[in-house]
């Protein structure tokens, strides 16, 4: 509904902002997870195993008398090169991380070799956990800035609306630039694809969406006008025909007034006899509140 059903969006007016950001944590949690498992089995369909993958994006390295020292000639590809500067940035982390005297490139690919399933559950929840804290930031963020879009349209649009409302509107206005978001990132990393203007163009379409939506908040509003306007309109074309009907027949009483006519002095013994009856069974009659 968030994606393709912009004529329901007025569903989410009623709902609270709790409510939108529960959404927002439960899809960041389903992405995630996406991502998570198919980052894991494009290692293993393209690389066969973590440990040949370990070996395609680690240069040589080797750790001796707390001094790591990494091959540069070793640096043949892009993902050695990220990977080297990410460990010389981390250079005084190493005596923590290896206990021996001595570690090199052949000892980590002999542990990962041998731990292949402890390395992948391991690698597989850190990209997990790291996704989810990106993208549900990444989220609210898109949301407050989609919403200061959707104030500026509501002001030239003259319509007032919370901003509670405004910003669960925002979160859901949002979604289609998450998932197009993940889908760019998996593309990126998978298959090297890369769109200079790509974050540009997700938050466009945010506010696209924020922009259609409050348009259509604004034609139903209109719409709903014009249906009060026809039923007051009706309702006093109807009280006019019920006044005119009244006056006519006020008219023709007042005609039957004029014309004489002969009214009998006394009534009928026995009509006064069942009116009498009927007053007696009136006045025996119990009170509505001793029901």
């Amino acid at each position: 509904m968030a994606i393709i059903e912009l004529e329901n969006y007025i569903q989410f007016l009623n709902e609270k902002m709790g409510t939108a950001i529960g959404f927002c944590f439960k899809a960041t949690i389903m992405l995630s997870l996406i991502l998570a498992v198919s980052n894991i089995s494009f290692i293993y369909i393209k690389y066969g195993s973590p440990g040949k993958y370990v070996d395609h994006i680690m240069p040589n390295f080797i750790y001796r008398d707390r001094q790591m020292t990494i091959d540069d000639e070793s640096l043949d590809n892009d993902e050695k090169k990220v990977v080297s500067n990410v460990m010389k940035q981390f250079d005084l982390t190493y005596r923590e991380i290896f206990q021996a005297e001595t570690f090199e490139k052949a000892d980590l690919l002999n542990y990962v070799n041998s731990n292949e399933t402890r390395v992948t559950l391991i690698a597989g929840t850190a990209i997990f956990l790291e996704s989810i804290l990106d993208l549900f930031t990444f989220w609210i963020l898109i949301g407050f800035l989609t919403s200061f879009v959707g104030w500026i349209v509501l002001k030239f649009s003259r319509i007032k609306l919370k901003y509670s409302r405004l910003y669960s509107l925002s979160i859901y206005s949002s979604t289609l630039t998450i998932v197009l978001t993940v889908l760019y990132t998996m593309l990126n990393s998978f298959f090297g694809i890369y769109i200079e203007i790509f974050d540009y163009l997700v938050m466009i379409i945010a506010y696209i969406y924020i922009t259609a939506v409050i348009y259509m908040i604004k034609s139903d509003l209109i719409k709903q006008q014009m249906e009060l306007i026809k039923i007051v309109t009706v309702q006093e074309q109807m009280r006019e025909e019920i006044e005119k009907k009244k006056k006519e027949e006020t008219k023709e009483d007042g005609k039957e007034e004029d014309s004489p006519k002969e009214e009998p002095d006394t009534e009928p013994e026995a009509e006064v006899e069942v009116k009498q009856e009927k007053k007696e069974v009136v006045d025996n009659e119990a009170d509505g509140s001793e029901i």
